[in-house]
């Protein structure tokens, strides 16, 4: 239905009065509003009574129109009102009280007037409608733009978090100017936090691993944050992390706040080694033992498999599958025997096949232990 500006109704005289009176009632609505509405309280008059004015303004004149129809001027004031209440961080039902406070004013003072002028009741009902309907148009405008405005707010809060984190674990930042930002997010700059960096397991989200590792509960108790970095969970914690399984988790040093770049590299070379190796859990360094430096050094095992795993290729997998039995047993050939289900000779036998093999003894120290770096880094690679 097209908008009718319906001239000559005897009630907008009404209107055209309060118009008149805006500066004073704008005043008034303010005042209103600080006694009656808490937020409005701890702001200064100054700060929001130009947006009651404006708003004001908007409703007398749109109260004209059947059905009220705002134009885009109008539009755009009512929107820059709604705005600036987000950023004044006035919630939006507080807000929306206010606009019932004002248009409250608008009935109460355009009674008093119709009175004085004699207008009759059928005219005060249509001057009544008319403000009432202009008030909540105004009030789905500028509560629309509000909560755009809080979205956009809350958008760039994070946004700064996300920066703020990234440069924490990468060692990006200036520390003193980290360590005021982290006071800012309440955290203690000179307490050791742990860093972690997640993967969630195929079929489940980031979301289950934030909660399983801790790091949901740290964001919210303000002992940790977290972002999230190519695919992974990253972030830091004061609390030892959970258990990640079926995920995998690498967990680097407790550090103060500006190492824990170091803290993170650490935990990332954890995780990179649990993916590897095809483990689950929350692990660190320590307890991945060898691991990280078979999974990271290349070369070394490369020239271990070609010294210990090539001279076995005619042998087939038996001969491998009975040394990575023995090696997991400690060496001790009955409880390997046991576990393959052969005779303690045939191991034997089998053992000293790969020493004729591989022209090393098992006696000597140093040949298990290439051995077994052969064999985990033939798991990486087969």
């Amino acid at each position: 239905m097209a908008t009718r500006p319906a001239p000559g109704q005897p009630w907008h005289q009404l209107l055209e009065l309060l118009l008149g009176q805006r500066v004073e009632l704008a005043a008034e609505i303010t005042r209103r509003m600080q006694r009656r509405l808490s937020v409005y309280q701890e702001l200064s008059a100054q700060t929001f009574e130009r947006h009651v004015a404006m708003a004001l303004d908007c409703t007398i004149r749109l109260a004209r129109a059947d059905p009220p129809k705002l134009s885009e001027r109008q539009s755009q004031v009512l929107e820059q009102v709604g705005e600036a209440q987000a950023r004044l961080a006035v919630p939006v039902d507080q807000m929306l009280l206010a606009w019932r406070i004002g248009a409250d004013l608008l009935v109460e003072r355009g009674t008093e007037e119709a009175d004085r002028t004699g207008l009759g009741d059928r005219q005060l009902l249509g001057f009544v409608r008319g403000t009432l309907a202009a008030a909540d148009v105004g009030m789905i405008t500028t509560a629309r733009a509000h909560r755009r405005a809080e979205l956009d707010r809350d958008r760039e809060a994070q946004d700064r978090r996300a920066s703020f984190v990234r440069a924490v674990l990468f060692g990006t930042g200036e520390p003193a100017e980290l360590r005021a930002r982290a006071k800012g997010y309440g955290l203690d700059p000179g307490r050791p936090y742990l860093a972690l960096r997640a993967r969630a397991a195929a079929g489940r989200s980031w979301r289950e691993v934030d909660r399983a590792v801790g790091l949901a509960e740290a964001a919210r108790s303000g002992r940790g944050m977290s972002v999230l970095v190519d695919g992974d969970l990253a972030g830091f914690q004061l609390d030892r992390p959970g258990d990640v399984d079926p995920g995998r988790a690498g967990v680097g040093p407790a550090v103060p706040l500006d190492r824990l770049a170091e803290s993170f590299r650490l935990a990332s070379r954890a995780l990179d080694t649990l993916e590897a190796f095809g483990m689950v859990g929350t692990r660190d360094l320590a307890d991945l033992g060898l691991r990280p430096a078979v999974a990271a050094d290349a070369d070394v095992g490369a020239a271990l498999r070609r010294r210990y795993l090539e001279p076995l290729a005619d042998s087939g997998v038996e001969l491998v599958a009975t040394l990575r039995a023995y090696l997991a047993a400690g060496s001790h050939v009955e409880t390997a025997a046991e576990g393959l289900h052969i005779h303690p000779n045939t191991l034997r036998y089998r053992l000293s096949r790969f020493e004729e093999l591989a022209s090393g003894s098992l006696r000597d120290p140093l040949v298990p232990f290439e051995l077994w770096w052969a064999l985990e880094r033939a798991a990486i690679d087969p």
